[in-house]
């Protein structure tokens, strides 16, 4: 039995586009949420948090409640002006074993999120603070992005953005991702040899 952490494990080990095209061309954030810490790839399962717009209280509680390998996917609340991460927020995380950061909002104090290294993606850097009073809500199905995303589903970032597997499909996708992936390298290995890539793709000329 393939446990969710596993499973993450497993996905995690492709890129981003790979497991795009593995899953028929569904789950992609918006090009938007784009990483704040160089070279940091995030692979984990969601934990969600919706905020009262400008307040974390829910974000603080969600970083002692979220459970070891979570990523804290944080719905801003509709707005992306205030910053709902920062160094505390990174440094809490590398102490829980909180896998990573993805967020419609900001984020601020990015040298220091740069140094702690914990993978974040978000909306933008803002140096603005929020309030602490508001309890949000935990664990509900969210949307960030312009994608649906519960607690439970797989969460698989990189350089080139974020995706979304659902939770009922990380075992099969994990496989199709295999087979995608093999795909893909006896692609590049034709095109080594000396292949044109219209021929391998079986795309046809026009007679133009």
């Amino acid at each position: 039995m393939i446990t969710p952490n596993k499973t993450a494990e497993i996905l995690g080990k492709f890129p981003t586009a790979t497991i795009y095209e593995a899953a028929g061309k569904v789950g992609d954030m918006s090009p938007n949420i784009r990483p704040i810490v160089p070279e940091k790839s995030l692979s984990g399962i969601a934990y969600t948090v919706k905020i009262f717009p400008n307040d974390t209280k829910a974000v603080i509680l969600a970083l002692e409640e979220a459970p070891k390998g979570s990523v804290l996917v944080i719905d801003a609340g509709g707005t992306n002006r205030s910053a709902v991460w920062g160094g505390s927020s990174s440094l809490v995380s590398s102490i829980r074993g909180i896998a990573g950061c993805v967020t419609n909002g900001s984020v601020r104090d990015v040298r220091e999120l740069i140094k702690i290294g914990i993978p974040v993606y978000a909306a933008g850097i803002s140096p603005r603070g929020t309030l602490k009073n508001h309890e949000g809500w935990s664990k509900k199905t969210i949307s960030v992005g312009g994608v649906s995303i519960s607690t439970g589903d797989y969460i698989i970032a990189d350089e080139d953005g974020v995706l979304v597997v659902e939770a009922s499909m990380g075992i099969k996708l994990c496989e199709l991702a295999e087979k995608q992936f093999e795909a893909e390298h006896l692609r590049e290995k034709r095109i080594k040899m000396g292949e044109t890539l219209s021929t391998i793709l079986g795309i046809e000329k026009s007679g133009n």
